[in-house]
């Protein structure tokens, strides 16, 4: 499973897991581990025999945590996610080594009013969530469906110390992205975007058509071990978003993650 993600997707949707004009992408969040513990009283030989409403509460107890983890995990698998790349920059050390990523499925919007805000979930400890907390900023690719978008997001799962991006061994590369400024924000670093390297421009809307820049939002939330990310969208970098009002295909949407594999959306019901 992914690292960022459901629950992460496990790995959340967790994983070892965009920016704007805001999508309304379905939210979906995923379940981590529930945890309870059995009490087991004494009874006196005087007492009553339980009713049946505590019989079934006591066959309901019979059921260890892990079993309604199992299930709640099971189902949500069955639920498709969208797929995004978060990168970030951290703030402190060497500047040619500064750019982080990951991917989530988790990714969804929280509100559209008065400003498009939107959040993903992310597995403790995280490089990238390190970087994006510091530095406040980030920015959230959502992929096409193509084989060579879900072998990267498959790559940016495994943690930024095994990406193969980083050994040159990638179709794609990292480019700097100077981000908006909001008021009397002091510039910082710039943000990582991605590419496909044989590429000239800025980005490559055939893989990356949705590219949301955020501003980290001040109300995260830490749950267990995973981190609920919160970020306003400042700017969409997607030159697709104003053709969304028109006929939509299966191929124009983006890709999703279920049951350990990524897929493409398919016919309209």
């Amino acid at each position: 499973m992914l690292p960022y993600s459901r629950a992460m997707l496990a790995a959340s949707r967790t994983s070892h897991c965009i920016g704007q004009s805001a999508p309304v992408i379905r939210t979906a969040l995923r379940s981590g581990l529930l945890q309870s513990r059995r009490t087991v009283a004494n009874v006196s030989p005087n007492a009553k025999a339980p009713s049946q409403s505590d019989s079934a509460e006591a066959r309901y107890t019979k059921n260890d945590a892990s079993s309604i983890s199992d299930q709640v995990r099971l189902l949500m698998r069955r639920v498709p996610y969208p797929v995004a790349i978060i990168t970030a920059t951290d703030p402190h050390g060497p500047a040619d080594k500064a750019f982080r990523g990951m991917t989530v499925s988790s990714f969804n919007t929280v509100t559209l009013s008065p400003e498009p805000v939107i959040s993903f979930n992310v597995r403790r400890p995280s490089e990238t969530l390190s970087a994006l907390q510091s530095s406040k900023r980030f920015l959230v690719h959502l992929l096409a469906p193509r084989q060579r978008t879900a072998t990267l997001a498959r790559d940016f799962s495994k943690g930024n110390h095994n990406l193969s991006l980083f050994a040159g061994k990638s179709d794609y590369e990292f480019v700097s992205h100077e981000h908006s400024l909001r008021g009397d924000e002091t510039p910082t670093r710039p943000l990582p975007l991605l590419r496909r390297k044989q590429d000239t421009g800025s980005m490559d809307s055939e893989d990356f058509p949705f590219v949301l820049e955020c501003q980290l939002h001040p109300h995260g939330i830490q749950v267990h071990d995973h981190t609920i990310v919160v970020g306003t969208v400042v700017r969409a970098l997607s030159g697709q978003l104003p053709s969304l009002d028109s006929e939509t295909k299966a191929a124009d949407l983006c890709l999703t993650y279920a049951n350990t594999h990524f897929w493409e959306m398919g016919h309209e019901i």
